[in-house]
């Protein structure tokens, strides 16, 4: 997928989005080696009202069609967490992972870094309002996945509650 076609299919989610009440920009890089992004703000997210960051970009790799695309939704919850609490907020990704509907949530120790990736196979030559509704159907249930789950990670992550008191308490999902 070239960056030209990846710039219109993001300039049109991005009014899609805006249309929405959403804050979202396409952004192209100077470096060719740089994938555009299509960057929205999902802002005051949860009763702990978190602003949040989420980025689409098609990884660039090869596919077996010329007009498929791998997109990658990489959302930002937190970042900068407490380091003592990160063994009980990668328990907390694994038990949310279980239910959640699209992607994985996951901890990068770098950055102490909360996020949810979720990655798929998108037909980018189909027409264009097909590919529009077919990423905005999984930025809902990626949304669904994070509006679900932001408190109860909160809380783990800045050591209120431990994964097993979040389950006792209700905030996290149990069978």
């Amino acid at each position: 997928m070239n960056n030209e076609k990846a710039m219109q299919i993001f300039d049109c989610m991005a009014a899609v989005l805006k249309e929405n009440g959403f804050r979202a920009e396409a952004v192209q890089s100077d470096d060719p080696t740089h994938p555009t992004l299509l960057r929205i703000e999902h802002p005051r997210t949860g009763k702990i009202m978190q602003d949040i960051l989420i980025e689409m970009c098609f990884i660039p790799m090869p596919m077996p069609g010329e007009d498929m695309g791998l997109l990658q939704y990489y959302a930002t919850l937190f970042t900068g967490l407490p380091e003592e609490n990160a063994r009980e907020v990668k328990r907390c990704c694994e038990h949310c992972n279980d239910y959640c509907a699209l992607g994985s949530f996951g901890y990068f120790t770098p950055a102490h870094q909360l996020y949810l990736k979720h990655n798929t196979l998108v037909n980018t030559g189909e027409e264009l309002e097909k590919v529009i509704t077919f990423m905005a159907d999984n930025l809902s249930l990626v949304l669904a996945s994070i509006t679900r789950f932001i408190d109860a990670f909160a809380t783990v992550a800045n050591g209120v509650m431990s994964v097993d008191m979040a389950i006792e308490q209700e905030l996290l999902p149990n069978m």
